[in-house]
Protein backbone atom coordinates (compact mmCIF):
# COMPACT_ATOMS: atom_id res chain seq x y z
CA UNK A 1 0.00 0.00 0.00
CA UNK A 2 1.41 3.42 -1.32
CA UNK A 3 -0.01 6.41 1.35
CA UNK A 4 0.34 9.83 1.76
CA UNK A 5 0.70 10.44 -2.38
CA UNK A 6 -0.60 14.01 -3.54
CA UNK A 7 -1.40 12.91 -6.80
CA UNK A 8 -1.27 9.49 -9.01
CA UNK A 9 -1.65 10.20 -12.55
CA UNK A 10 -3.18 7.18 -14.42
CA UNK A 11 -1.28 7.00 -18.05
CA UNK A 12 2.32 7.99 -19.51
CA UNK A 13 1.15 9.28 -22.75
CA UNK A 14 1.67 13.19 -24.12
CA UNK A 15 -0.92 14.55 -21.48
CA UNK A 16 0.44 12.14 -18.62
CA UNK A 17 4.15 13.17 -18.85
CA UNK A 18 3.41 16.70 -19.16
CA UNK A 19 1.27 16.51 -16.10
CA UNK A 20 4.03 14.26 -14.45
CA UNK A 21 6.84 16.73 -15.48
CA UNK A 22 4.65 19.96 -13.88
CA UNK A 23 3.51 17.99 -10.98
CA UNK A 24 7.64 17.40 -10.18
CA UNK A 25 8.43 21.02 -10.99
CA UNK A 26 5.85 22.06 -8.59
CA UNK A 27 6.85 19.57 -5.64
CA UNK A 28 4.14 17.70 -5.41
CA UNK A 29 4.36 14.04 -4.26
CA UNK A 30 3.15 12.30 -7.21
CA UNK A 31 3.37 8.77 -8.97
CA UNK A 32 2.80 8.38 -13.10
CA UNK A 33 1.42 4.75 -14.16
CA UNK A 34 1.38 3.37 -17.66
CA UNK A 35 -0.28 0.40 -18.38
CA UNK A 36 2.39 -0.68 -21.11
CA UNK A 37 6.44 -1.49 -21.12
CA UNK A 38 7.53 2.20 -21.55
CA UNK A 39 5.95 5.40 -21.93
CA UNK A 40 5.03 7.53 -24.60
CA UNK A 41 4.22 5.30 -26.89
CA UNK A 42 2.20 7.34 -29.38
CA UNK A 43 3.88 10.25 -29.01
CA UNK A 44 6.66 8.46 -30.83
CA UNK A 45 4.07 8.02 -33.87
CA UNK A 46 2.75 11.86 -33.86
CA UNK A 47 3.56 13.61 -37.01
CA UNK A 48 4.36 10.49 -38.63
CA UNK A 49 7.37 9.86 -35.79
CA UNK A 50 8.35 14.31 -36.26
CA UNK A 51 6.14 15.06 -33.42
CA UNK A 52 3.72 17.91 -34.46
CA UNK A 53 3.82 19.75 -30.99
CA UNK A 54 1.62 22.72 -31.98
CA UNK A 55 0.18 25.20 -34.59
CA UNK A 56 1.25 29.09 -34.09
CA UNK A 57 -1.48 31.27 -33.49
CA UNK A 58 -2.85 33.01 -30.36
CA UNK A 59 -5.36 31.54 -27.75
CA UNK A 60 -7.70 32.89 -29.37
CA UNK A 61 -7.27 31.94 -32.26
CA UNK A 62 -6.43 28.33 -31.63
CA UNK A 63 -9.35 28.11 -29.95
CA UNK A 64 -11.34 28.92 -33.18
CA UNK A 65 -9.84 26.21 -34.89
CA UNK A 66 -10.99 24.12 -32.73
CA UNK A 67 -14.55 25.07 -33.24
CA UNK A 68 -17.38 24.08 -30.84
CA UNK A 69 -18.12 22.92 -28.61
CA UNK A 70 -14.85 22.04 -27.61
CA UNK A 71 -12.96 25.62 -28.58
CA UNK A 72 -14.76 26.99 -25.58
CA UNK A 73 -14.20 24.02 -23.48
CA UNK A 74 -10.38 24.11 -23.71
CA UNK A 75 -9.77 28.12 -23.71
CA UNK A 76 -8.69 28.41 -20.28
CA UNK A 77 -6.25 25.76 -20.79
CA UNK A 78 -5.18 27.65 -24.09
CA UNK A 79 -5.17 30.92 -21.95
CA UNK A 80 -2.50 29.00 -19.63
CA UNK A 81 -0.32 27.80 -22.42
CA UNK A 82 -0.67 29.10 -25.72
CA UNK A 83 1.47 27.90 -28.27
CA UNK A 84 4.39 30.84 -27.02
CA UNK A 85 4.21 29.26 -23.84
CA UNK A 86 4.78 26.05 -24.73
CA UNK A 87 7.58 26.87 -27.23
CA UNK A 88 9.48 28.52 -24.37
CA UNK A 89 8.54 25.84 -21.94
CA UNK A 90 10.27 23.06 -24.28
CA UNK A 91 13.23 25.35 -25.00
CA UNK A 92 14.00 25.63 -21.50
CA UNK A 93 14.28 22.02 -21.50
CA UNK A 94 16.71 21.74 -24.32
CA UNK A 95 14.27 21.23 -26.84
CA UNK A 96 14.42 23.95 -29.54
CA UNK A 97 11.38 23.99 -31.89
CA UNK A 98 11.21 25.53 -35.56
CA UNK A 99 7.92 26.43 -37.36
CA UNK A 100 7.07 24.65 -40.74
CA UNK A 101 4.10 26.06 -42.56
CA UNK A 102 2.41 26.86 -39.23
CA UNK A 103 3.05 23.86 -37.72
CA UNK A 104 5.40 23.89 -34.55
CA UNK A 105 8.06 21.05 -34.58
CA UNK A 106 10.80 20.29 -32.14
CA UNK A 107 14.51 21.67 -34.12
CA UNK A 108 15.44 17.84 -35.02
CA UNK A 109 12.06 16.89 -36.11
CA UNK A 110 12.17 13.77 -34.03
CA UNK A 111 9.81 12.53 -31.98
CA UNK A 112 12.34 10.30 -29.79
CA UNK A 113 13.60 13.64 -28.96
CA UNK A 114 10.26 15.31 -27.29
CA UNK A 115 10.13 11.80 -25.25
CA UNK A 116 13.74 12.03 -24.05
CA UNK A 117 13.25 16.09 -23.47
CA UNK A 118 10.09 14.84 -20.94
CA UNK A 119 12.33 11.49 -19.33
CA UNK A 120 14.98 13.51 -18.74
CA UNK A 121 13.09 15.37 -16.39
CA UNK A 122 11.22 12.98 -14.53
CA UNK A 123 14.44 11.18 -13.85
CA UNK A 124 15.89 14.78 -12.41
CA UNK A 125 12.95 15.81 -10.08
CA UNK A 126 12.59 12.05 -9.52
CA UNK A 127 8.73 11.45 -10.36
CA UNK A 128 8.64 7.49 -9.83
CA UNK A 129 7.41 5.71 -12.78
CA UNK A 130 5.50 2.50 -12.92
CA UNK A 131 5.37 0.50 -15.98
CA UNK A 132 2.66 -2.79 -16.87
CA UNK A 133 0.82 -1.39 -14.31
CA UNK A 134 -3.04 -1.23 -15.90
CA UNK A 135 -5.41 1.02 -13.36
CA UNK A 136 -8.19 -1.70 -12.63
CA UNK A 137 -10.50 0.41 -10.62
CA UNK A 138 -10.88 3.54 -8.61
CA UNK A 139 -13.24 3.64 -5.22
CA UNK A 140 -13.19 7.14 -3.90
CA UNK A 141 -12.66 6.69 0.11
CA UNK A 142 -14.55 8.38 2.94
CA UNK A 143 -15.16 12.35 3.50
CA UNK A 144 -13.88 13.17 -0.17
CA UNK A 145 -9.83 12.22 1.61
CA UNK A 146 -9.10 10.92 -1.91
CA UNK A 147 -9.05 7.57 -3.80
CA UNK A 148 -7.53 4.06 -3.34
CA UNK A 149 -6.44 2.67 -7.21
CA UNK A 150 -6.10 -0.93 -7.91
CA UNK A 151 -3.36 -0.94 -10.71
CA UNK A 152 -2.05 -4.14 -11.64
CA UNK A 153 -1.41 -6.05 -8.29
CA UNK A 154 -0.86 -3.13 -6.26
CA UNK A 155 -3.30 -1.13 -4.53
CA UNK A 156 -2.56 2.95 -4.55
CA UNK A 157 -4.21 5.52 -2.36
CA UNK A 158 -3.93 9.20 -2.58
CA UNK A 159 -5.54 12.65 -2.42
CA UNK A 160 -6.28 14.05 -5.87
CA UNK A 161 -6.49 11.34 -9.34
CA UNK A 162 -6.05 12.74 -12.72
CA UNK A 163 -6.87 10.05 -15.53
CA UNK A 164 -4.76 10.69 -18.81
CA UNK A 165 -5.27 7.45 -20.68
CA UNK A 166 -5.79 8.82 -24.31
CA UNK A 167 -8.86 7.26 -26.55
CA UNK A 168 -9.13 4.03 -27.88
CA UNK A 169 -7.38 4.59 -31.63
CA UNK A 170 -3.80 2.76 -31.85
CA UNK A 171 -4.66 0.00 -28.90
CA UNK A 172 -1.27 -1.48 -28.89
CA UNK A 173 0.04 1.89 -27.65
CA UNK A 174 -1.47 1.15 -24.73
CA UNK A 175 -4.83 3.33 -25.72
CA UNK A 176 -7.47 0.49 -24.58
CA UNK A 177 -10.11 3.03 -22.84
CA UNK A 178 -8.92 2.34 -19.29
CA UNK A 179 -9.42 5.87 -18.08
CA UNK A 180 -13.02 5.97 -20.39
CA UNK A 181 -14.13 2.86 -17.88
CA UNK A 182 -12.91 4.23 -14.72
CA UNK A 183 -15.29 7.21 -15.50
CA UNK A 184 -17.83 5.50 -16.42
CA UNK A 185 -17.32 3.59 -13.38
CA UNK A 186 -18.10 6.35 -11.12
CA UNK A 187 -20.96 7.88 -13.33
CA UNK A 188 -19.30 9.78 -15.78
CA UNK A 189 -21.15 10.25 -19.54
CA UNK A 190 -19.38 8.70 -22.21
CA UNK A 191 -19.58 9.99 -25.81
CA UNK A 192 -19.71 7.52 -28.29
CA UNK A 193 -16.23 6.23 -30.28
CA UNK A 194 -15.82 7.43 -33.68
CA UNK A 195 -12.61 7.44 -35.22
CA UNK A 196 -10.92 10.98 -35.97
CA UNK A 197 -8.85 12.13 -38.30
CA UNK A 198 -8.59 8.79 -40.25
CA UNK A 199 -8.75 7.88 -43.78
CA UNK A 200 -11.82 8.43 -46.22
CA UNK A 201 -13.02 5.13 -48.17
CA UNK A 202 -14.71 6.28 -52.15
CA UNK A 203 -16.06 5.06 -54.60
CA UNK A 204 -14.04 7.15 -57.22
CA UNK A 205 -12.08 4.49 -59.36
CA UNK A 206 -9.43 7.48 -60.50
CA UNK A 207 -8.64 8.22 -56.60
CA UNK A 208 -7.93 4.10 -55.97
CA UNK A 209 -4.43 3.13 -57.28
CA UNK A 210 -3.35 0.28 -57.33
CA UNK A 211 -1.89 -2.31 -54.40
CA UNK A 212 1.45 -1.26 -52.97
CA UNK A 213 0.93 2.25 -55.07
CA UNK A 214 0.49 5.70 -53.67
CA UNK A 215 -0.35 9.04 -55.08
CA UNK A 216 -0.22 12.68 -53.45
CA UNK A 217 -1.19 15.99 -54.42
CA UNK A 218 0.61 18.61 -52.08
CA UNK A 219 -2.09 21.03 -51.79
CA UNK A 220 -6.27 20.89 -52.65
CA UNK A 221 -9.45 21.96 -51.14
CA UNK A 222 -12.48 20.17 -49.92
CA UNK A 223 -15.91 21.34 -49.62
CA UNK A 224 -17.63 19.79 -47.01
CA UNK A 225 -21.57 19.56 -47.77
CA UNK A 226 -24.06 18.35 -45.63
CA UNK A 227 -27.80 17.48 -47.35
CA UNK A 228 -26.41 19.81 -50.22
CA UNK A 229 -25.51 22.83 -48.85
CA UNK A 230 -22.00 23.96 -48.14
CA UNK A 231 -21.05 23.32 -44.82
CA UNK A 232 -17.14 23.39 -44.38
CA UNK A 233 -14.03 23.98 -45.94
CA UNK A 234 -10.68 21.80 -45.22
CA UNK A 235 -7.29 22.38 -47.32
CA UNK A 236 -4.24 20.54 -47.65
CA UNK A 237 -2.51 17.50 -48.81
CA UNK A 238 -4.08 14.66 -50.54
CA UNK A 239 -2.40 10.96 -49.97
CA UNK A 240 -4.61 7.90 -51.58
CA UNK A 241 -4.05 4.01 -51.17
CA UNK A 242 -5.74 1.20 -52.41
CA UNK A 243 -8.06 1.49 -49.19
CA UNK A 244 -8.58 5.05 -48.54
CA UNK A 245 -8.06 8.83 -49.28
CA UNK A 246 -5.70 10.49 -46.68
CA UNK A 247 -3.71 13.87 -46.35
CA UNK A 248 -4.70 16.78 -44.07
CA UNK A 249 -8.14 18.02 -46.03
CA UNK A 250 -9.19 14.70 -45.74
CA UNK A 251 -8.41 13.71 -42.28
CA UNK A 252 -9.89 17.01 -41.29
CA UNK A 253 -13.06 16.06 -42.69
CA UNK A 254 -13.50 13.27 -40.76
CA UNK A 255 -13.61 15.05 -37.71
CA UNK A 256 -16.86 16.78 -39.01
CA UNK A 257 -18.72 13.65 -41.38
CA UNK A 258 -17.59 11.31 -38.46
CA UNK A 259 -19.99 12.09 -35.97
CA UNK A 260 -23.46 11.91 -37.84
CA UNK A 261 -24.53 9.65 -40.33
CA UNK A 262 -22.49 9.39 -43.61
CA UNK A 263 -25.58 9.69 -45.90
CA UNK A 264 -25.78 13.18 -44.93
CA UNK A 265 -22.77 14.23 -46.38
CA UNK A 266 -21.20 14.92 -49.94
CA UNK A 267 -17.77 15.98 -50.94
CA UNK A 268 -16.24 18.13 -53.76
CA UNK A 269 -12.58 18.69 -54.68
CA UNK A 270 -10.84 21.11 -56.05
CA UNK A 271 -7.91 19.80 -57.22
CA UNK A 272 -6.12 23.46 -57.80
CA UNK A 273 -7.07 26.16 -54.90
CA UNK A 274 -4.56 28.39 -56.49
CA UNK A 275 -5.80 29.02 -59.89
CA UNK A 276 -8.53 30.45 -60.65
CA UNK A 277 -11.29 28.88 -63.42
CA UNK A 278 -9.90 31.08 -65.91
CA UNK A 279 -6.25 30.24 -65.14
CA UNK A 280 -6.44 26.80 -64.94
CA UNK A 281 -8.35 26.80 -68.52
CA UNK A 282 -5.34 28.38 -69.86
CA UNK A 283 -3.03 26.27 -67.93
CA UNK A 284 -5.03 23.72 -69.93
CA UNK A 285 -4.62 24.84 -73.24
CA UNK A 286 -0.85 25.54 -73.03
CA UNK A 287 -0.75 21.97 -72.04
CA UNK A 288 -3.39 20.41 -74.76
CA UNK A 289 -1.08 22.41 -77.23
CA UNK A 290 1.78 20.81 -76.28
CA UNK A 291 0.94 16.79 -75.94
CA UNK A 292 -2.75 17.07 -77.62
CA UNK A 293 -3.07 14.08 -75.44
CA UNK A 294 -5.97 14.56 -72.50
CA UNK A 295 -3.61 12.85 -69.58
CA UNK A 296 -0.73 13.95 -70.99
CA UNK A 297 -2.29 17.91 -70.51
CA UNK A 298 -3.14 16.97 -67.00
CA UNK A 299 0.06 15.42 -66.06
CA UNK A 300 1.46 19.14 -67.85
CA UNK A 301 -0.57 20.67 -64.79
CA UNK A 302 1.22 18.98 -61.75
CA UNK A 303 -0.98 15.67 -61.56
CA UNK A 304 0.26 12.32 -61.28
CA UNK A 305 0.24 9.77 -64.15
CA UNK A 306 -2.42 7.11 -62.44
CA UNK A 307 -4.60 10.70 -61.40
CA UNK A 308 -4.22 12.46 -64.93
CA UNK A 309 -5.37 8.96 -66.84
CA UNK A 310 -7.99 8.61 -64.35
CA UNK A 311 -9.31 11.87 -64.75
CA UNK A 312 -8.73 12.10 -68.51
CA UNK A 313 -11.16 8.88 -68.60
CA UNK A 314 -13.60 10.44 -65.69
CA UNK A 315 -14.34 13.97 -68.32
CA UNK A 316 -13.19 12.83 -71.65
CA UNK A 317 -16.26 14.55 -72.85
CA UNK A 318 -14.74 17.51 -72.26
CA UNK A 319 -11.83 17.04 -73.27
CA UNK A 320 -12.69 15.33 -76.94
CA UNK A 321 -13.66 18.59 -78.33
CA UNK A 322 -10.13 19.96 -77.61
CA UNK A 323 -11.80 23.39 -76.19
CA UNK A 324 -10.74 24.39 -72.59
CA UNK A 325 -13.95 25.88 -71.51
CA UNK A 326 -15.14 26.98 -68.31
CA UNK A 327 -17.00 23.75 -68.28
CA UNK A 328 -14.00 21.82 -68.13
CA UNK A 329 -11.83 23.95 -65.52
CA UNK A 330 -14.60 24.12 -63.12
CA UNK A 331 -15.43 20.60 -63.00
CA UNK A 332 -11.19 20.03 -62.25
CA UNK A 333 -12.53 22.15 -59.33
CA UNK A 334 -15.30 20.60 -58.11
CA UNK A 335 -15.55 16.96 -58.69
CA UNK A 336 -17.99 15.38 -56.43
CA UNK A 337 -16.37 12.35 -54.19
CA UNK A 338 -18.56 9.40 -53.35
CA UNK A 339 -17.66 8.46 -49.61
CA UNK A 340 -18.59 4.58 -49.09
CA UNK A 341 -17.15 4.97 -45.27
CA UNK A 342 -14.15 5.92 -43.11
CA UNK A 343 -11.40 3.94 -41.60
CA UNK A 344 -12.01 2.11 -38.61
CA UNK A 345 -10.94 3.38 -35.13
CA UNK A 346 -8.11 1.55 -34.84
CA UNK A 347 -6.67 3.47 -37.94
CA UNK A 348 -7.26 6.36 -36.53
CA UNK A 349 -5.28 9.60 -35.88
CA UNK A 350 -7.75 10.71 -32.66
CA UNK A 351 -10.91 9.60 -31.39
CA UNK A 352 -14.14 11.42 -31.50
CA UNK A 353 -15.93 10.62 -28.36
CA UNK A 354 -14.82 10.12 -24.46
CA UNK A 355 -15.64 11.66 -21.10
CA UNK A 356 -18.48 13.73 -21.56
CA UNK A 357 -17.42 17.21 -21.57
CA UNK A 358 -20.38 18.39 -19.60
CA UNK A 359 -19.18 17.02 -16.56
CA UNK A 360 -15.97 18.18 -16.78
CA UNK A 361 -15.50 21.75 -15.08
CA UNK A 362 -13.56 23.80 -18.04
CA UNK A 363 -11.91 25.97 -15.57
CA UNK A 364 -9.71 23.20 -13.91
CA UNK A 365 -10.54 19.86 -15.70
CA UNK A 366 -11.83 18.60 -12.28
CA UNK A 367 -14.90 16.47 -12.63
CA UNK A 368 -18.41 17.85 -11.72
CA UNK A 369 -19.26 14.63 -9.84
CA UNK A 370 -16.09 13.39 -8.14
CA UNK A 371 -14.27 16.30 -6.92
CA UNK A 372 -10.55 15.46 -6.81
CA UNK A 373 -10.83 13.62 -10.14
CA UNK A 374 -9.53 15.47 -13.07
CA UNK A 375 -9.35 14.46 -16.69
CA UNK A 376 -6.14 15.48 -19.57
CA UNK A 377 -5.97 14.76 -22.72
CA UNK A 378 -7.66 12.81 -25.40
CA UNK A 379 -9.61 10.78 -22.61
CA UNK A 380 -12.24 13.38 -22.82
CA UNK A 381 -14.48 14.24 -25.93
CA UNK A 382 -12.04 16.43 -27.99
CA UNK A 383 -10.61 16.58 -30.36
CA UNK A 384 -8.84 18.85 -33.09
CA UNK A 385 -7.83 19.73 -36.55
CA UNK A 386 -4.38 18.04 -37.70
CA UNK A 387 -1.41 20.65 -37.62
CA UNK A 388 -0.25 20.18 -33.70
CA UNK A 389 -3.51 20.97 -32.47
CA UNK A 390 -4.07 17.25 -30.58
CA UNK A 391 -0.99 17.18 -28.85
CA UNK A 392 -1.54 20.92 -28.18
CA UNK A 393 -4.90 19.81 -25.90
CA UNK A 394 -3.42 17.06 -24.58
CA UNK A 395 -0.29 19.56 -22.60
CA UNK A 396 -2.59 22.51 -22.13
CA UNK A 397 -5.01 20.45 -20.39
CA UNK A 398 -2.56 18.70 -18.35
CA UNK A 399 -1.52 22.20 -17.32
CA UNK A 400 -4.28 23.47 -16.12
CA UNK A 401 -4.89 20.11 -14.32
CA UNK A 402 -1.92 20.73 -12.21
CA UNK A 403 -2.30 24.14 -11.67
CA UNK A 404 -5.53 23.54 -9.84
CA UNK A 405 -4.84 20.87 -7.94
CA UNK A 406 -1.28 22.75 -6.82
CA UNK A 407 -3.70 25.70 -6.13
CA UNK A 408 -6.04 23.41 -4.12
CA UNK A 409 -2.66 21.93 -1.94
CA UNK A 410 -1.05 25.00 -1.22
CA UNK A 411 -1.55 28.20 -3.32
CA UNK A 412 1.09 30.13 -1.63
CA UNK A 413 3.99 28.07 -2.76
CA UNK A 414 2.50 27.29 -6.50
CA UNK A 415 3.23 30.95 -6.84
CA UNK A 416 6.92 30.76 -5.82
CA UNK A 417 7.73 28.02 -7.66
CA UNK A 418 5.74 29.00 -10.84
CA UNK A 419 8.58 30.84 -12.07
CA UNK A 420 11.31 28.24 -11.41
CA UNK A 421 13.14 26.56 -14.31
CA UNK A 422 12.47 23.13 -15.51
CA UNK A 423 14.76 20.43 -14.19
CA UNK A 424 17.45 19.73 -16.57
CA UNK A 425 20.02 16.60 -16.88
CA UNK A 426 22.75 16.92 -14.62
CA UNK A 427 25.71 17.68 -15.25
CA UNK A 428 28.66 15.03 -16.45
CA UNK A 429 25.24 13.00 -17.82
CA UNK A 430 25.36 12.87 -21.24
CA UNK A 431 22.76 10.88 -23.96
CA UNK A 432 24.75 7.94 -23.66
CA UNK A 433 24.07 7.45 -20.05
CA UNK A 434 20.30 7.90 -20.46
CA UNK A 435 19.18 4.24 -20.75
CA UNK A 436 21.56 2.96 -18.48
CA UNK A 437 20.57 5.53 -15.41
CA UNK A 438 16.52 5.76 -16.63
CA UNK A 439 16.69 1.66 -16.67
CA UNK A 440 18.29 1.25 -13.23
CA UNK A 441 17.73 3.81 -11.54
CA UNK A 442 13.83 5.15 -12.51
CA UNK A 443 11.73 2.55 -14.60
CA UNK A 444 9.83 0.17 -12.27
CA UNK A 445 8.73 -2.85 -13.98
CA UNK A 446 5.31 -4.73 -12.61
CA UNK A 447 4.16 -7.32 -13.40
CA UNK A 448 0.37 -7.26 -14.97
Amino acid sequence: MVQNTDLLIVGAGAAGLWAAVAAGRAGLRCLLLERRHRPGLKLLLCGNNRCNLSHVGSAAELQADYGEPVGSFLAPALRLLPPTALRERFAACGLPSKVINERIYPASEKADDVLHCFTDQLRDLEVPLLLNCPARKITPLAKGEGFELQCGKLTLQTRYLLLATGGVSYPKTGSVGDGQRLAAELQHRLEPFRPGLAGIEVSDAWLCPPRNTEVSIPLVRLTILRNGQPLAITEGNLLADRTAVRGSAFLDATRIIGRQQLNEYGLELDLFPEQAAPELAQMLERGWQKTKQAAATLNACGLEHFLAQGLAAKFARLFAGGSFSSELSQALKSISIQVRGIRPLKEAIVTIGGVSLADIKPESMESRLQPGLFFAGEVMDIDGPTGGYNLHAAFATAELAINSICQRLAPAAVRTKAAAAPARRPAGKSSKDKKQAWGKDFWQKRPR
